[in-house]
């Protein structure tokens, strides 16, 4: 069991990773806006989908051209959407297959049949469907039985399958960024764990001072915990996982832009934690050798993501508050064991001398 003092130098670090880690997510969201980090991610499935990763991607070209794929872009600089239901993944599949002549009532299982034997679509002058997509939607096609409707669910747990592996591609790209990110951040900000935990090390007032203030920012901060929950519930939906910052969209103030929130977290608590600690390249902690080796642990603490460390924080303090209180419950107990004795020693001692 850890004593109060390392226990305090391990939340004071844990702490520093969260706060951190929360700046990063936001650098990240804004470089993955800006490069359309979720569009291409999810651009990248769909042609592994339907393109049998060949350079001729005429079946997924045909895919982002209908109009109810086309309109979901941003604008004309983030024209492909960042995500889509598996509704509208199976609706326009079968929509290229069955043809826009299609009238009002008009059965349209003959139409699929026969655009699946000439392996080629029906929508506009039609493309080629690659071999080992066509091989697979047949066999959907077999196996819904002709039915339509059966047919369309097993396209949309095809999307289902394909977007839960697009959210390990994008989580490892995330990882990564954030990974350069806190690499930038540890430089710029001289935040190096190995030199931190030798302060805390060395004050254990200061830890408990850093423990006590990490205890206020998550009473203040719940939200977050909020977001851990939602996040861990919609992991289930993995249509959506490429639409959500899994690293804690709901700090970021909606009314704001993100520049500005990473401007109040640098200016608030990160200040207030350098301040204290005497971090930055004017502060105590200065540069060495190892300093080096400690960034490289502060970047790779920041990849993991604000979730594990607010988390682990919650976590740590609830190991903190049940010490103290067992710290408090036996004070108490000796408090009352003290006199007792001292009754039973005093009592012996008056029928001694009588």
């Amino acid at each position: 069991m850890f004593n109060s003092v390392v226990l305090n130098v391990v939340i004071g670090l844990v702490f520093i990773y969260l706060l951190y880690s929360l700046l990063a997510t936001i650098i990240q969201e804004i470089i993955a806006t800006y490069i359309g980090l979720r569009a291409r991610t999810l651009r990248k499935g769909i042609s592994r989908m339907l393109d049998d990763d060949v350079d001729n991607k005429t079946l997924s070209t045909a895919f982002y051209d209908h109009p109810l794929i086309k309109y979901l872009g941003e604008n004309k600089f983030h024209s492909k959407p960042a995500y889509m239901t598996a509704q509208n993944f199976s609706k326009v599949f079968i929509d290229l297959l069955r043809g826009d002549n299609v009238l009002p009532g008009q059965s349209y299982n003959s139409l699929i049949h026969q655009a699946l034997v000439a392996e080629k679509t029906l929508w506009g002058e039609g493309v080629e469907i690659s071999p080992q997509t066509l091989t697979y939607i047949k066999s959907l096609w077999a196996d819904a039985q002709g039915d339509v409707e059966k047919f369309s669910g097993f396209l949309e747990q095809w999307f289902n399958d394909t977007m839960e592996r697009a959210s390990g591609w994008f989580k490892k790209k995330t990882q990564l960024i954030l990974f350069f990110i806190g690499l930038a951040l540890a430089i710029s900000f001289n935040i190096d764990t190995i030199s931190i935990g030798g302060i805390l090390s060395n004050d254990p007032k200061l830890a408990a001072q850093l423990a006590d203030n990490a205890s206020v920012y998550v009473q203040n901060h719940k939200e977050i915990g909020s977001q851990t929950q939602m996040e861990q519930g919609v992991a289930a939906d993995k249509t959506k996982i490429l639409n959500i910052d899994n690293q804690f969209k709901t700090t970021i103030n909606k009314s704001d832009s993100l520049m500005n929130t990473a401007n109040a977290l640098i200016r608030g608590d990160i200040a207030d934690t350098n301040k204290l600690l005497g971090l930055g390249w004017s502060g105590s902690v200065n540069f060495h050798w190892w300093s080096i080796i400690g960034w490289i642990i502060t970047a790779l603490a920041i990849s993991l993501g604000a979730p594990f460390w607010f988390d682990l924080l919650n976590k740590l303090m609830q190991l903190r508050s049940s010490k103290k209180q067992d710290s408090d419950s036996s004070i108490k107990t000796s408090d009352k064991t003290i006199p007792t004795t001292v009754n039973i020693n005093t009592q012996t001692s008056e029928e001694a001398v009588g």
